[in-house]
């Protein structure tokens, strides 16, 4: 913005001030999502003129959405103002909508979304995505080349091993298990359908079938999967599970300092194969904990950094051997598997670095 305004926002979160666009709400992938979208890409242009005239002239306007309808009202305020515009890609359309949603390629939606995705490629001063492997995919959509750049999810330092909050239900069942010399896989996230827990379970159950009474899993979270894994867990007897609703972040950072490893675990997905960048990845490793990391994906952080172990998303097997191997190693060499992710995302994923690398694109266009 232009110096010597004062920007009025509606809402702040943490400091940070939101506008909010008026549409509809919606619930689910029907005909209101479609409908929500359509109604936040006509009338970004007007509110945000409205913004801009209110606030003063951006000189960066960075569109960052999970779908492209929108850049169109974008690139015209880009224009009108004679600022740059940045495209944020967190998700890839219309190939979601294909891959992901079951629509047919020669959907009308689709030929209209692969429009406006080529439009804006070619049209954005750069384009940067959560995305590691997506360059190829959008140079051949029309981004030029050199016109892109990697920028993940990432943290805020939290200094770990705060007592804060420490008499919850979740950190003292940690301590209980701690001196009963368990060694503690924790999982912290939605329980949903895309999460494939389901193999966690899977493990958990070969695992007390090995007599192995020495690891616990700790399942912290919510979702639309979570009641039947509940249910499971009881009809087959899995007390090596114990199952927490959501907390505070805080207290879920506290619970990871009190395992031994963090588990996360994505169902296979096509579009995999540009990479992936999971917030909760981060908060393990910024823990110090090392990884049991569940996912086919082009990229795997875990291996890069050697901060824990891998398995195939479809394979129990898999999972148990990765846990064993784990579960026996000297706690010396757990420390410095988790201080390898810790030192890692302290240097990259940081998103004070992460801000610094946008406006370094900025500054150099």
């Amino acid at each position: 913005m232009e110096s010597g305004k004062t920007f009025r926002p509606e809402t702040q979160v943490d400091g940070v001030p939101y506008d909010f666009v008026p549409t509809v709400s919606y619930k689910g992938n029907g005909l209101f999502r479609l409908l929500s979208m359509g109604i936040f890409s006509l009338a970004l242009f007007p509110w945000a003129l409205h913004r801009a005239w209110r606030s003063g002239r951006p000189k960066l306007i960075i569109y960052s959405s999970p779908h492209p309808y929108g850049f169109l009202s974008a690139w015209l305020l880009a224009r009108l103002f004679g600022a740059k515009i940045f495209l944020e890609v967190r998700d890839l359309w219309p190939l979601s909508l294909v891959e992901l949603g079951g629509v047919p390629p020669r959907h009308p939606l689709v030929y209209l979304t692969g429009l406006l995705e080529r439009f804006a490629y070619r049209h954005s001063d750069h384009v940067i995505s959560l995305l590691p492997q997506a360059e190829p995919h959008m140079n051949k959509m029309g981004l030029p080349a050199g016109h892109f750049t990697w920028v993940p999810n990432g943290v805020d330092e939290i200094p770990t091993g705060t007592d804060h909050q420490a008499h919850a239900p979740l950190l003292a069942r940690l301590a209980s298990l701690r001196r009963e010399k368990k060694f503690i896989v924790i999982y912290a996230g939605a329980h949903g359908e895309p999460n494939a827990l389901h193999t966690l379970l899977d493990a958990a159950q070969a695992l007390l079938a090995q007599g192995n009474l020495n690891i616990q899993f700790v399942l912290v979270g919510q979702g639309e999967r979570k009641a039947s894994l509940m249910a499971r867990a009881l009809e087959q007897g899995l007390c090596n599970i114990d199952f927490f609703d959501q907390v505070d972040k805080s207290i879920v950072l506290q619970a990871m300092c009190l395992s031994h490893a963090g588990y996360l675990s994505l169902k296979p997905g096509p579009l995999f194969r540009f990479g992936v960048s999971p917030n909760k990845l981060w908060d393990y490793m910024l823990a110090a904990r090392p990884v049991i990391y569940v996912c086919r994906a082009a990229n795997n952080p875990i291996a890069e950094y050697g901060c824990g172990v891998s398995a195939d998303p479809e394979c129990s097997e898999e999972i148990v051997e990765g846990v064993l191997k784990l579960s026996r190693l000297p706690e010396s060499e757990l420390d410095d598997m988790g201080k390898r992710g810790r030192k890692a995302v302290l240097e990259n994923y940081q998103y004070r670095q992460l801000a610094r690398k946008v406006m370094v694109i900025y500054s150099r266009i």
